[in-house]
């Protein structure tokens, strides 16, 4: 038991992100989720970029792998703070997909173009490839870890505390659903997902096994791809 006082989560220094069980079919989601609530959010076709403020207002940005990748997208941080600074936010890590984004045009573009951006940049003006961060979890807040609470809390709290701004921050869109049968609601939502340049849905249970558990596989998260 004490190691989690030992062991907890602090900015500045990268956890494993959670990550989703592929999905064959609609069906099969619908098997797992048996009566639960859920959420389903578009998976967007960019890179994982888990997103630290600490204390003193330092803000870096981790890859999925860890790495620190503030470098490579120097505007994450601004993007991100921007979206907090009305509600005086302190400290936070805040799980989000980087996503390259063509503004004129209000269009996600595809990730072999966001690979093309160089390892250093100086500044979103100078980037070739602009990005949107596009935020769908909150691990942490104001010098409290959230790992436990249920999803639903979670992205409330995301919610209250960071307020999208046009271009640049936004929340994952996302359809909340109670599983009763109906394969007709994901269907749909899949294809729109799709139509809107994103690889497909991660389904999450909002209440039920619903805390965010780093580096775990888990059946509470569910990727379905249209290719799947």
């Amino acid at each position: 038991q004490k190691i989690h006082k030992h062991c907890c989560l602090k900015p500045g220094i990268p956890v494993e992100p959670m990550l989703a069980k592929p999905t064959k079919s609609v069906l099969e989601v619908l098997k797992r989720l048996n009566g639960l609530r859920f959420t389903c959010e578009y998976k967007y076709d960019g890179e994982r970029a888990q997103v630290h403020m600490l204390s003193n207002g330092e803000t870096k940005v981790f890859s999925r792998s860890l790495l620190n990748t503030s470098e490579k997208y120097p505007e994450v941080p601004l993007y991100v703070q921007e979206s907090c600074k009305i509600t005086g936010v302190t400290s936070f890590v805040l799980d989000t997909e980087v996503v390259a984004f063509d503004r004129d045009k209000g269009q996600f573009v595809p990730f072999q173009i966001l690979s093309t951006r160089k390892k250093t940049e100086d500044s979103a003006e100078s980037a070739k490839v602009q990005v949107i961060v596009q935020a769908f979890d909150l691990m942490y807040l104001n010098g409290e870890s959230l790992l436990d609470r249920t999803l639903a809390e979670r992205r409330d709290l995301m919610k209250k505390n960071f307020l999208p701004t046009e271009g640049k921050f936004q929340y994952a869109t996302s359809l909340d659903h109670e599983e009763d049968g109906d394969t007709a609601v994901l269907e749909e939502f899949l294809d729109t997902s799709v139509k809107n340049q994103c690889e497909g849905l991660m389904v999450k249970t909002l209440d039920v096994n619903a805390a965010y558990e780093p580096s775990r596989r888990s059946l509470n998260w569910l990727k379905l791809k249209k290719d799947y």
